[in-house]
């Protein structure tokens, strides 16, 4: 990672959970709203080139957990690949930006013009860009509501939250889990798998690319294949992990029920073996310590990070879960 102009620029791999809220915190998401805006994400994020590891949507907020690579998803993008993502997204239609479509735009790029690099820089602009792709994602998904509704006006009631999460990382498997838990934690589920609109209940459902997107929960070094093998037995072992934390989830109501029924205060918020305690998307960044800190050093991708030490957060890993706030960086002495 370095800085340039002032602006973080991101080099190595990251994952990012993202977060965002419906206007006035209405209940507004129906369920299908929710189908919609996940096929939104599923082609938004294929023409990005980024990988969605997991993800939730609730009726007034929802949350995404991204894995990306910038080298792979915008600066070893071949003509050919820019046409793929191209299709993924439009199909058959024109951009309305560039007034193409995937044929013409095949066409295009294989002149040497000054409008075939404009339109290939217009287009790797937006991939590997979390800003871009959540803008996207928004408006995508603004335009169908009010079309399918006959309302007018913006949905999304903010700029989207964020956290910078160590890849292959216990604080990737935590934030994972505390993603995938929301449905139980709303009540709206038993479990993640009851759950239609979260990446483990897809997973869980059958779905073999909701499935191996898990893969990113680790990261190994070894051969793709080899990687693979290895990945199916890390999402087997994460959903028992996940299993657990809801059967714990469930005992915590059943005691909280069972004192208010009683008049008596209730257990603590979090049970023993629960992701990290107060962990919320507020900004900033959880890894190991000396990740988060080398994040305070030089900035974190979406806005630079409190110098300070990075704090510890409870958490049930072995290896204990750092985090530092996003902060405003101080202005130059004049």
């Amino acid at each position: 990672m370095r800085v340039c102009n002032r602006r973080p620029v991101l080099e190595d791999e990251v994952c990012v959970h993202v977060m965002s809220r419906v206007v006035q915190k209405r209940f507004l998401m129906d369920d299908r709203g929710m189908e919609e805006m996940r096929r939104i994400l599923r082609t938004q994020a294929g023409f990005a080139g980024l990988d969605v590891i997991t993800f939730c949507f609730l009726k007034n907020h929802f949350h995404i957990l991204l894995h990306i690579d910038p080298l792979r998803a915008r600066e070893e993008v071949t003509d050919a690949e820019l046409v793929r993502r191209f299709r993924v997204l439009y199909g058959s239609k024109r951009s309305p930006s560039l007034g193409v479509n995937a044929e013409a735009l095949a066409v295009l790029l294989k002149q040497s013009t000054e409008r075939a690099g404009e339109v290939r820089q217009k287009l790797r602009a937006r991939m590997g860009d979390v800003s871009v792709f959540m803008r996207e994602l928004k408006t995508r998904f603004t335009f169908w509501y009010n079309e399918h509704y006959q309302t007018v006006g913006t949905f999304w009631a903010e700029r989207f939250r964020s956290v910078l999460v160590e890849p292959g990382s216990g604080a990737l498997r935590t934030v994972a889990a505390y993603i995938d838990l929301n449905a139980v934690r709303a009540g709206l589920a038993e479990s993640p798998g009851e759950y239609r609109y979260c990446g483990l209940g897809e997973a869980l459902s059958g779905r073999a690319e909701a499935k191996s997107a898990y893969l990113w929960l680790t990261r190994r070094r070894h051969g793709r294949g080899e990687w693979e093998q290895a990945g199916r037995e890390v999402f087997r072992e994460y959903a028992a992990h996940v299993e657990r934390l809801t059967k714990g989830l469930q005992a915590e109501k059943a005691a909280r029920r069972r004192a208010k029924s009683a008049g008596e205060r209730g257990p603590p918020g979090v049970e023993e073996d629960a992701p990290v305690k107060g962990y919320r998307a507020q900004g900033g960044a959880v890894g190991s310590a000396s990740w988060v800190e080398r994040l305070c050093e030089v900035g974190g991708v979406l806005g630079f990070l409190q110098t300070r030490r990075p704090i510890a957060l409870e958490a049930s890993a072995d290896t204990p879960i750092y985090a530092a706030r996003r902060g405003r960086r101080e202005s130059p002495q004049a």
